[in-house]
């Protein structure tokens, strides 16, 4: 029979918390990476990760059920109309949006400074969502683009 001190459902909520948020912080400094390195397609994937994760997160403190997709975009859009915060409303929106930019990119169709202009408000809306995580005081650790850090266990 495994530890239950050591399964995901019984870690205390301050250390899921910041798991949540210090996965947000570095899929999302990642995504820069990959940005910068041309990988258009790594970069979109890991903005995903890392908005998923701020998103996750805040649910989680808020006690909301985030299990599927649909729950989880529908959340974030309350928490950005009571807020009345556009970035964090149109969170997932920004990023179906720097999805089509991505692609447009690597058809060559369209200039790389457009995906960049198209993850800027995408990076307020996680910046916004990551910052309503308690545990902002906590250390992260330092950032390494090639880690696998793409675990949204609970």
């Amino acid at each position: 029979m495994p530890d239950r001190q050591s399964t995901p459902s019984t870690r205390s909520l301050p250390a899921r918390l910041a798991r949540y948020r210090s996965q947000a912080l570095r899929l999302q400094e990642s995504a820069h990476v990959a940005m910068q390195r041309g990988q258009w397609s790594q970069a979109e994937d890991l903005i995903w990760g890392s908005l998923v994760a701020a998103s996750r997160g805040l649910a989680l403190w808020y006690g909301e059920d985030a299990g599927d997709d649909a729950k989880l975009k529908e959340f974030v859009r309350r928490v950005g109309d009571a807020e009345k915060d556009r970035y964090i409303r149109d969170a997932f929106d920004h990023l179906s949006a720097l999805a089509e930019t991505a692609e447009r990119v690597r058809e060559r169709r369209t200039r790389v400074d457009y995906f960049i202009l198209a993850m800027d408000d995408l990076d307020e809306g996680i910046d916004r969502l990551v910052a309503r995580i308690p545990g902002g005081d906590d250390t992260l650790p330092s950032i390494d683009p090639d880690d696998d850090v793409a675990d949204f266990g609970g």
